[in-house]
């Protein structure tokens, strides 16, 4: 079994609760310990990082592209802060919430209690960066921290998120701060939903305010692991925006505007639930409009690339959603073909065509545009050739009829592991991510895993698993992990006495794995089914228990 999660701790706490479900109408791993610091910067002191108190503002802010907000006034040392007397103890958990960014000045814009603009000036300080992650976002930089000082629905809602996201952060999840901080965020989150309904009943409710109500109180439930009401939020949203798409003309909606960042993210999150393999007719409503762009000759921006990988890679999965079954074609016989095969691979062609075009308008863009990155944005670009590289791979064994074609794209596999490698050390010396709201570097470290049979590569891939924020959307580390350790291991018991430098026999690679739940003696286990061929060809299935239902929802 895993370590306990923090979602695991989180939602402990909110079952005591009674939060009410909503459906939007149309209309942890601690953090390794280390010395802290006790002078620089304030937003430094936020991300705990280690500042380099150059003065006026400090480089580690304006080298990726963060506002230094100065140098709090000095504190008394620890010898003379001994020799005060301790505060008087008081009942209220609220002052031991403020008390870690107590030498911090507060951000009073906003209504509330002191608990509540602290909980705003954490999450404009360093939460957004966690959740943007990588790359900078108009939304989460800028956007809804606007929409949170006019909106009381918003801001409560960014309150509660902001609440969550430093509990994961914190070192201590059972502590009093923590139970404070879920607390704080489900009192917040209720009353988000009250004000929500309330705005809803309104002559003229604005569309970008219930899509930003929408968003957040879909990771709230994520982050607590409730995937199904999160992904009820979601649902209700992409509903919005295609209601939105198709009515927009109309007199009603004409001064309405929803921006373009806002429709990739909720784009973004429905993907990446795909890819965490929850049915897409799940979630999707009925008519939804998928997001159709060409691909431009050259990209103006390090976003646009983005963007145009984010449509093509949609597009690769909503293809391999048609086949039913990202591995379907791997345990058919010369006798099942489908009678429109040919078309599948004219289909399957056009997707690589459209990646090796992505990758064409990244040479022909301006060299400008990716000349003096600042760290962040070279992490971003990373990220964008790990996913380009993976995907591609993807596409081109998704016909395969044997594992052992995989031998053929080590180089590639090396490629990928490279990438992030650099980008975790990127992530290390100067972002510091915990939490990241999109997908990051676990799915192509973990694809790399399943398919490269080279175990050095494996085993450096599972290193930098590792290192890896504690959670990446919807996807635990320790979960990965534990996936990855297990699918190497059962592979590796069948190498025998070929050695790790030599090729992993065909009979000893698994394949197609997924997984049921069942109860065995009275407790809820999850079954994995996998295909194996034997050493004549014949393929075959096979049934395994020993899987915990955390890490059997990667399967």
């Amino acid at each position: 079994m895993g370590s306990l999660q923090p979602a695991t701790i989180l939602r402990d706490i909110r079952s005591k609760q009674t939060l009410p479900q909503i459906s939007m109408p149309g209309k942890y791993h601690a953090r390794t310990s280390h010395h802290k610091t006790r002078t620089g910067c304030r937003v430094c002191k936020i991300r705990r990082v280690k500042c380099d108190e150059t003065k006026p503002a400090c480089r580690r802010c304006t080298s990726t592209g963060r506002k230094c907000e100065g140098y709090p006034a000095s504190t008394p040392s620890p010898a003379s802060r001994d020799s005060q007397s301790p505060p008087a103890k008081t009942p209220h958990l609220a002052v031991a919430a403020i008390h870690s960014l107590s030498v911090y000045h507060v951000s009073s814009d906003i209504p509330g209690d002191s608990a509540e603009r602290r909980s705003f000036y954490y999450l404009r300080e360093r939460a957004v960066y966690d959740i943007s992650g990588y790359f900078e976002s108009e939304f989460w930089d800028r956007l809804v921290l606007q929409i949170g000082h006019t909106e009381p629905s918003v801001r409560h809602a960014l309150l509660a998120l902001s609440s969550l996201c430093e509990t994961y952060e914190s070192q201590d999840l059972i502590g009093a701060q923590s139970r404070f901080n879920v607390h704080f965020a489900l009192h917040h989150y209720n009353t988000a939903v009250r004000l929500v309904a309330e705005y809803l009943s309104t002559s003229q409710p604005r569309l970008d305010v219930i899509l930003t109500s929408c968003l957040v109180f879909a990771w709230l439930e994520i982050m607590w692991n409730d995937f199904d009401t999160g992904l009820r939020h979601l649902k209700s949203g992409l509903k919005i925006l295609d209601d939105f798409r198709q009515l927009k003309k109309s007199p009603a909606l004409r001064s309405q505007h929803v921006d373009v960042s806002l429709i990739y993210l909720f784009s973004r999150l429905k993907t990446q639930a795909t890819v965490y393999r929850i049915q897409a007719s799940d979630f999707i409503p009925e008519g939804h409009q998928e997001i159709r762009e060409a691909i431009p000759n050259s990209f103006s921006s390090i976003e646009q690339a983005r963007n145009s990988l984010h449509t093509l890679s949609d597009t690769a999965f909503r293809f391999v959603r048609q086949l039913g079954n990202p591995n379907i074609l791997e345990s058919m016989t010369s006798f099942d073909l489908p009678p429109d095969l040919l078309s599948l691979g004219a289909t399957c062609r056009s997707c690589l065509n459209q990646f090796q075009n992505w990758q064409r308008s990244i040479e022909n863009s301006p060299a400008s545009i990716f000349q003096s990155l600042n760290p962040r944005q070279t992490a971003a670009m990373c990220l964008l050739q790990m996913y380009h590289k993976t995907l591609t791979i993807f596409l081109e064994t998704l016909f395969t009829r044997s594992q052992m074609i995989y031998d053929q794209y080590d180089s590639s596999f090396g490629r990928i592991i490279t990438l992030s490698e650099q980008l975790i050390n990127r992530n290390s010396q100067s972002m510091s991510l915990i939490i990241f709201f999109d997908m990051g570097v676990m799915a192509p470290l973990l694809y790399v895993i399943l398919k490269c049979r080279n175990l050095a590569l494996r085993r450096k891939a599972l290193s930098l698993l590792r290192l890896a924020p504690c959670r990446e959307g919807m996807w635990y580390r320790q979960d990965v992990i534990e996936y990855a350790e297990w699918k190497i291991g059962i592979e590796e018991r069948g190498r025998g006495k070929l050695s790790e430098a030599e090729s992993l026999p065909e009979e000893a690679r698994i394949w197609n794995e997924h997984k049921r739940e069942v109860f065995i003696d009275g407790r809820q286990r999850v079954v994995v089914s996998f295909q194996r061929r034997s050493k004549d060809g014949i393929e075959y299935s096979e049934d395994i228990t020993d899987l915990n239902i955390r890490m059997g929802q990667l399967i």
